[in-house]
């Protein structure tokens, strides 16, 4: 009987009784041990209780361990971690400086256009370097 009760326990969902404890307290029902205490007699039935409550408390602390653990290991999957920004600031840096160097390139090729398409910008770099007199 005991073996039974501790297959069946390890399928109940105990998601509804997460809450922050170090040790789940389980009792069973007062039906249950009178049904026992009937069959078995009263030491019989307390010890048999007494297993299946330790048992079940067990199980219970086991799950609520491993959905705790399971809860962390997910956040440490969604969230960001400093690590995480810290190489993510350094993608920026990197990406901020090329971007800086394409937008002064761009600028000199414009102003290189600029003054070689227009005739007057042209006379007037003539002038300003002295090959025009």
């Amino acid at each position: 009987m005991l073996l039974l009760l501790q297959k069946n326990a390890t399928t109940v969902d105990l998601s509804p009784c997460l809450c922050y404890h170090k040790t789940m307290t389980v009792t069973l029902p007062l039906e249950v041990y009178e049904a026992l205490e009937k069959s078995l007699g009263r030491e019989g039935a307390k010890r048999v209780v007494k297993a299946v409550e330790t048992t079940m408390s067990d199980i219970a602390d086991y799950k609520w361990a491993t959905t705790k653990d399971e809860l962390l290991t997910e956040m440490e999957k969604r969230f960001a971690t400093k690590t995480d920004l810290a190489l993510l600031r350094a993608d920026m840096a990197l990406l901020q400086t090329k971007l800086e160097s394409k937008m002064l390139l761009y600028f000199l090729i414009l102003i290189f256009v600029i003054i070689l398409t227009n005739s007057r910008a042209l006379d007037l770099l003539y002038k300003l370097l002295g090959l025009v007199r």
